[in-house]
């Protein structure tokens, strides 16, 4: 089972699937999970489509790949890739000490980097903030590095390794948290039903019995914790464009990551 490498190395998504297909061998064979190719979203997506080169990838919700894919009904990471904290340029946190609101990012002509292809570059350009793309994942942090844009806007279950990967030339943004409905979901090739049955299940079974929780956990919640989610201001965004499939996670509040 394939893989989008991105999904190994910015959150530890492999290994919430490989408790699903554990959690499952009462009625299906083990399964080994293999890192795709590098590959940009845009890339992934294709990738997932053609059925060629990729089984599974873990990505924001959207209408259009929530229908083009089987899609999960179980946000992977309790909604994280929907608090989002800025990397910023190292020396430049008073830049941010007076935001509060999105007005105050266009007032205080702060840009955000995001990718070209990304969800979530819509749900921000439609809540009226400044966005400066690129369709490259490891060119944005250049952009950030250069001053082509201010923040560059990542989910707190990915910010950790980037900012271990980019120090000191960046840094943590200190006090704010942009919130919107994002949960990150699963998609899985539309020829594979089976697939898609089988992690669900996985994935419920783990929660019923509180080893994804004990997973959480293990793998992310020292990390949260040194975030500070609960001190920092909350910056509320609507995201205008959900589909059925994303309307039905948010009805389920047990998902939500509380701080």
């Amino acid at each position: 089972m394939v893989l989008w490498n991105r999904n190994f190395d910015t959150a530890p998504v492999d290994q919430f699937l490989a408790l699903a297909f554990r959690k499952t061998e009462d009625l299906y064979p083990p399964v080994s999970i293999v890192r795709s190719a590098s590959m940009e979203q845009d890339q992934a997506i294709a990738a997932l489509l053609d059925g060629n080169s990729l089984d599974i990838m873990s990505a924001a919700s959207s209408v259009v790949h929530d229908e083009q894919f089987i899609t999960l009904r179980f946000p992977i990471l309790k909604g994280l890739l929907g608090h989002r904290l800025c990397l910023i340029r190292s020396g430049e946190q008073s830049f941010f000490d007076q935001i509060r609101t999105a007005y105050d990012f266009v007032e205080a002509k702060l840009t955000i980097c995001q990718g070209l292809h990304w969800p979530d570059t819509a749900v921000l350009q439609r809540n009226g903030l400044p966005v400066v793309t690129s369709s490259e994942y490891q060119e944005l942090f250049v952009m950030l590095q250069d001053g082509r844009c201010d923040c560059f806007l990542r989910g707190a279950q990915e910010i950790g390794p980037e900012l271990q990967a980019h120090q000191p030339l960046l840094t943590l943004e200190e006090n704010l948290v942009i919130r919107y409905s994002q949960p990150g979901v699963i998609y899985v090739r539309k020829d594979k039903p089976e697939l898609a049955t089988r992690l669900e299940l996985g994935l419920l079974r783990a929660l019923e019995d509180g080893s994804y929780e004990a997973l959480f956990e293990r793998l992310l919640g020292e990390s949260l914790a040194q975030l500070h989610m609960d001190k920092r201001y909350q910056i509320l965004l609507n995201n205008p464009a959900q589909s059925s499939v994303l309307r039905d996670i948010n009805g389920i509040r047990d998902f939500d990551f509380q701080p």
